[in-house]
């Protein structure tokens, strides 16, 4: 069965949709929000409609649905060409307004003229000889029919028990819900609401806010029986991460500005406010809760380091002085530990450790410090960890494709992750559990991350001149102009899982590259732009792919490094590992070390003389290497911790991010003169540590970074009863660790 409407087919058996030849890349939710409007385009859809038919089985907030909603609209350019597909009825829902024409084909049918071409393609070119032939030919046909279409009825009776096996087996599969009642939204403003946060009677939350333009953030409190949210705090910079005292009288929370990051302690009977500590400004991107208020009321434990160049660790920190006991030691070259959460006891604390991008892991510590506990082995994003008892640790991630809860028993000698509930959002989802009142709140919250563009050749360009190039739903990261200008590849998971994609300069027809099994990780452009070398976690050595498909995804070298980058001249392939830098030659043969002393990105001048690197990753510098006489010098001193990704190099210097007065600015090192020049401020909020990267145009007018745009969030509550109180999970929810 296929849908058209205006110039645009979608194909629900092959979940496509085209626009003309052009194939519009759609998440999986997003397609099948566009497929339920369009199969009942003839009338009203509630929301209520809409939200059980998309997500079955899962409870979601109101807001992904909204924000598939938009992400449609501008897939469907009803902002470019000025139809309108989708109406929103307001108090109502949403209905498909497009006339849509139905192409129906039985299975049987279909099947028929798929084997009906196979057979054709393969009979001879001259028609048999007349006589006799004719009658065998007429009973070749009429048995080929038959054979057809027993196989045709078949193909629908295993289609028919297939369907039946697999909502058998669906109802035994489903994860026990451990929540009863009714949902309910406790929360909902303009902007986003996001890092719910119990007070320990479950009487008040407390949450973080961000308004629609990601212009201005809050503290709020919302105390059962009242009407409204109460804000205790908004100025300039962004607030973050609140925490009850276990007495309920007092809210810790974070307040970071451009040149200080502090925590504070509101004291809500007087309503005045005291500085317990500071701590590095520098929030790498950062979504998540940072400190949380341990149950004896002496301490908090927060995301810190010492020094800018350290990854981030866990810190106790005495509420009465504000002195600091360091708890976790993690390796210096990650991102680091965040989402800190003490067990009901206060022996514990649970956290998240960021390894690299979107490689996350739960683990728990005791208070008393020593060991570290590995709980998961996770390897995606997660939102966030909670306790539901002292031995039961709730995470939420995206083990099944979508962000739901998951607990993990530490008492069992062999803890298993167990789905805890069927809560699900499609963004990371951050959760407090109130022990108090049995209650969950929730809220599915990410900023977004898109690629813009600037026209360099403009003297003075202003926020207003930079352009969104690649903007979907999903994660789009790390963009690199192809050699010849005329493409941009990418990394986005659109589709469910990163995968590499590659579309024109512009943006438009955008194609994902497919990879096999290998999750790509750093890419790069061959010289003539017809292929794309990358390295992957998921398997050691360096793999090329073509993008014409002449060449099958292929591996071209089987030393484990990372931040491949072909030479110029094609003979040579740059790489890293542990700030060693090698060159391997391209047609086989040994690796050779360039320096001990280098870093990542790599990518060498057009002349091939210079090859350019960062360092470790909080490092601020840049450095060239003469590969003529192996002289090494710095460049660049004035990087952003943490943002060694975000430059790029052109024929006349390094376009990189810095920071003045506080505030990201992107500057101009000019090799000719030796000076910096401002270009301008940086187009909104940073992203994640590792996902910015920065690319100039072969011709040096456009530069491509990586934005976090905001997004809309409520919160959500709902009944929650601990597995330890409900019945057994059945076999088949269990997953592996």
């Amino acid at each position: 069965m296929l849908y058209s409407f205006d110039n645009y087919t979608l194909n629900p058996q092959e979940r496509t949709l085209k626009r003309s030849e052009d194939v519009i890349a759609l998440t999986p939710k997003v397609f099948e929000t566009l497929l339920v409007l369009v199969q009942n385009h003839d009338h009203v859809m509630s929301k209520e409609e809409l939200l059980s038919t998309i997500w079955p089985e899962h409870f979601v907030e109101e807001s992904n649905l909204t924000q598939n909603i938009s992400v449609l609209r501008k897939a469907l350019g009803e902002a470019v060409n000025g139809k309108k597909y989708i109406a929103t009825f307001p108090g109502r829902g949403y209905r498909f307004l497009e006339p849509v024409v139905i192409a129906v084909r039985s299975p049987a049918a279909a099947f028929a003229d798929d084997a009906g071409k196979a057979i054709l393609a393969n009979a001879p070119e001259k028609p048999p000889a007349l006589g006799h032939s004719s009658s065998r030919r007429r009973l070749f046909y009429a048995t080929l029919f038959g054979v057809l279409l027993l196989i045709g009825l078949l193909i629908i009776s295993l289609d028919f028990f297939r369907n039946r096996g697999s909502v058998r087996a669906g109802t035994t599969a489903v994860p026990a819900v451990n929540q009863t009642g009714t949902f309910r939204t406790l929360v909902r403003m303009e902007g986003a609401q996001y890092q719910p946060a119990w007070s320990r009677d479950g009487r008040r939350l407390a949450f973080a806010y961000s308004d629609p333009n990601d212009s201005g953030s809050a503290i709020y409190i919302q105390t059962t029986g009242e009407m409204r949210p109460r804000r205790i705090a908004f100025s300039s910079g962004e607030y973050s991460s609140p925490s009850f005292s276990p007495d309920g009288k007092s809210l810790a929370y974070l307040h970071v500005q451009p040149n200080l990051a502090e925590v504070l302690i509101y004291d809500l009977a007087t309503f005045k406010t005291r500085r317990l500590t500071t701590l590095p400004p520098h929030h790498y991107g950062l979504s998540g809760r940072q400190l949380d208020w341990s149950p004896t009321g002496d301490f908090l434990v927060l995301s810190d380091k010492e020094a800018e160049s350290d990854p981030l660790s866990l810190y106790l920190v005495f509420v009465s002085n504000g002195s600091k006991v360091r708890l976790t030691y993690p390796d210096m070259d990650i991102l680091g530990d965040t989402s800190p959460r003490f067990s009901p006891d206060g022996k514990q604390v649970a956290f998240i450790r960021m390894k690299y991008q979107f490689e996350y892991d739960v683990f728990v510590v005791a208070v008393t410090g020593g060991e570290v506990r590995k709980l998961t082995n996770q390897s995606s994003v997660l939102g966030d960890v909670d306790w539901e008892t002292n031995n039961l640790v709730a995470y939420s991630g995206d083990r099944d494709g979508e962000f739901r809860l998951w607990q993990v028993d530490l008492q069992s000698p062999n803890p298993r992750v167990v789905a805890a509930s069927s809560i699900a959002t499609d963004m990371p989802l951050q959760f407090s559990i109130s022990r108090a009142t049995r209650q969950i709140a929730f809220s599915g919250y990410q900023p977004d991350l898109n690629i813009w563009a600037l026209d360099l050749s403009k003297k003075s360009p202003s926020i207003s001149d930079w352009t969104p190039v690649i903007r979907t739903s999903g994660q789009d990261i790390a963009p690199v102009f192809s050699p010849d200008g005329k493409k941009i590849a990418f990394r986005s998971d659109v589709s469910g899982q990163l995968q590499i994609w590659v579309s024109h300069a512009d943006g438009s027809n955008a194609a994902p590259i497919h990879t096999g099994a290998l999750l790509p990780s750093v890419i790069a452009w061959t010289p003539d732009s017809q292929s794309i070398v990358f390295s992957t976690s998921s398997a050691p050595g360096i793999y090329q792919v073509s993008l014409s498909h002449k060449f099958p995804l292929r591996r071209i070298s089987e030393v484990h490094m990372s931040h491949p980058f072909y030479s110029v001249d094609s003979k040579w392939i740059f790489a890293e590992v542990g700030g060693f830098i090698y060159r391997i030659p391209v047609l086989g043969g040994s690796a050779e070390m360039l320096t001990d002393q280098g870093g990542t990105p790599i990518v060498e001048s057009k002349d091939g003389r210079y090859l350019y690197f960062g360092h470790e990753r909080m490092d601020t510098t840049i450095s060239r290497l003469d590969l003529a006489t192996r002289q090494q010098e710095t460049v660049v001193r004035s990087l952003i911790p943490g943002y060694r990704d975000a430059w790029a190099l052109t024929s006349r210097g390094i376009v990189f991010l810095t920071e003045e007065a506080g505030k990201p600015m992107i500057v101009f090192h000019d090799f000719a003169t030796g000076t910096n020049r401002n270009i301008g401020d940086f187009p909104g909020p940073l992203p994640l540590i590792a996902t910015s990267g920065f690319s100039v145009s072969p011709n040096g007018h456009t530069l491509l970074v990586v934005r976090a745009d905001p997004v809309s969030a409520d919160i959500q509550t709902a009944m929650f009863s601990s597995s330890a109180d409900s019945a057994p999970q059945p076999r088949s929810a269990l997953v592996g660790p």
